[in-house]
């Protein structure tokens, strides 16, 4: 009897945590030059072009926070982006491709804890003044490394 409370407690506080996603450590923070719009497509489009097939098939949801003058782009690996069907992933051969760039969500930012799919890194862009902003990488450390020397490159490019 007691080994059966034991393992249904165990089951119970392993379940308690579904649901709830929390945030991957952050490795990556520094300011950059250029508007926080501009360079999150920018990154976007190198990681789109990029020839290894981890990178270039990851999906992104793009927000967009007028209220606080800020971006945000949410990487998900094949399959775990939000609508995403068996019928539209690009490793099955039947699939139609959506490759049109995401059309971002404007909304208002809320800095509720993130509840959504699991992500293979997110890039917050802040703007802090008229010619710089403010990014931090949040993530998966292979995706988020190149994603950052993207974003290098492109404030580079851009200024």
């Amino acid at each position: 009897m007691n080994k059966l409370i034991v393992i249904l407690a165990l089951l119970l506080s392993a379940c308690a945590g579904f649901g709830i996603f929390k945030h991957k450590p952050q490795i990556y923070a520094d300011k950059f030059t250029g508007n926080h719009a501009s360079l999150a497509s920018c990154v976007i489009n190198k990681l789109r072009s990029d020839t290894r097939w981890v990178i270039s098939g990851l999906g992104y949801e793009v927000r967009r926070y007028p209220d606080i003058d800020a971006t945000e782009v949410y990487a998900y690996s094949l399959g775990t982006l939000p609508g995403m069907y068996a019928r539209t992933l690009p490793t099955n051969p039947d699939a139609v491709g959506i490759y049109a760039e995401p059309v971002p969500k404007v909304r208002n930012y809320v800095g509720s804890p993130y509840t959504g799919p699991n992500y293979s890194f997110l890039l917050m862009i802040k703007r802090t003044d008229d010619e710089s902003v403010r990014a931090t990488l949040r993530g998966d450390e292979y995706e988020g490394s190149i994603a950052w020397e993207n974003l290098k490159a492109c404030s580079s490019s851009s200024s």
